[in-house]
């Protein structure tokens, strides 16, 4: 809370009836008085902020709304306000002090850990907040076009995302794992989801591939006209990629996850985290606050992003090797998940 303005006459009574109290204190017994009652106990401080969630139309700007819709319901005295993002970008905002909290990929994370591009230097002023769910890299390619293996992409054509994005970074650690770059691809278009879609669709690109949630939306979509499948990658290439970015993890698809596209057979990919970060100067207490409204209604948030069901509470604190934020980690040892 803001002090309140005192008056020069408060200040005199202040004195008076304080020197007085002194008086009379001192022609008191001090054996058996009563200790002073406490005072009423101070309501948090509150806090404007603000939160750089996604890019239109993807799922972290409505999961920034829930989050924000819940801070306000459960700490009322907490305002926070959504603009959309993209992980480089949040990253970027957080460290010149122009957003308080994001939504980040683990891998684009290490990359401002680590300085590497498309970061310009290291970043060490944005911590640690929560782990939500994983973002699951998936290239798929239509069943007829004999596409079995990532080499197969060699000569054909590919649609990739923009410059910037973390799905284009993703992209380019494959390369580099296979000792292949996008020069070995035939035909390279850039552009948003829905143009890789109708691309497919009108058999222009035989191939596109986004770091999101199981299951990718875009395959829902394709499998509506074409049979599609789904691109596994081999444990030489997997162990590489992790060694050229340790915010990516080997990942699995179940078997049968997309059967009625076409794709019965289990996928051998990787993921990376979506986690929350906060700027390294937000105060501990107000993290804290919202770390506990988010750990502790998580079901309530997977109604805007239904992969979050799978992650447990005790997931969310989990150690990436990357440093916490302060109030963050007050919580999760208050609530015993990280010792």
């Amino acid at each position: 809370m803001y002090p309140a303005k005192i008056s020069r006459r408060t200040v005199l009574k202040a004195g008076l009836f304080g020197g007085a109290g002194l008086l009379l204190g001192a022609c008191q017994p001090t054996t058996g008085s009563p200790a002073p009652a406490p005072g009423p106990a101070q309501p948090p401080a509150p806090a404007k902020l603000v939160f750089s969630s996604g890019p239109t139309g993807g799922s972290w700007i409505p999961l920034a709304g829930a989050v924000a819709e819940l801070v306000k319901q459960k700490s009322p005295e907490i305002e926070i306000t959504v603009e959309p993002g993209a992980t480089y970008v949040n990253i970027e905002k957080l460290a010149a002090g122009k957003a308080d909290l994001g939504w980040a990929n683990l891998d684009g994370f290490y990359d401002a850990l680590e300085g590497r591009p498309p970061m310009r230097s290291k970043i060490t002023n944005v911590y640690y907040m929560v782990y939500m769910y994983p973002n699951v890299f998936q290239i798929a390619v239509p069943e007829d076009s004999g596409i079995r293996s990532f080499r197969d992409l060699k000569g054909r054509a590919v649609a990739l995302p923009p410059q910037g994005n973390s799905s284009l970074v993703a992209w380019e650690t494959v390369l580099k794992a296979y000792g292949m770059s996008t020069q070995d691809f035939g035909t390279v278009s850039y552009g948003s989801i829905a143009d890789h879609v109708e691309l497919i669709k009108n058999r222009q690109a035989d191939a596109m591939g986004w770091i999101t949630t199981v299951p990718a939306n875009f395959m829902l979509d394709l499998g509506t006209s074409r049979r599609m499948r789904v691109l596994s990658f081999d444990d030489d290439a997997l162990k590489k990629i992790q060694e050229l970015n340790k915010g990516y993890r080997r990942h699995v698809i179940p078997a049968g996850t997309y059967r009625e596209q076409g794709h019965p057979d289990e996928t051998v990919t990787f993921q990376t985290p979506t986690i929350m970060i906060a700027r390294a100067e937000l105060p501990e207490d107000v993290v804290y606050r919202i770390t506990r409204v988010v750990v502790e209604n998580k079901d309530e948030l997977a109604r805007a992003v239904p992969a979050i069901k799978n992650t447990q509470k005790s997931e969310m604190g989990q150690d990436l090797g990357v440093p916490y934020h302060p109030g963050a980690l007050k919580y999760y040892k208050e609530a015993g998940l990280v010792k």
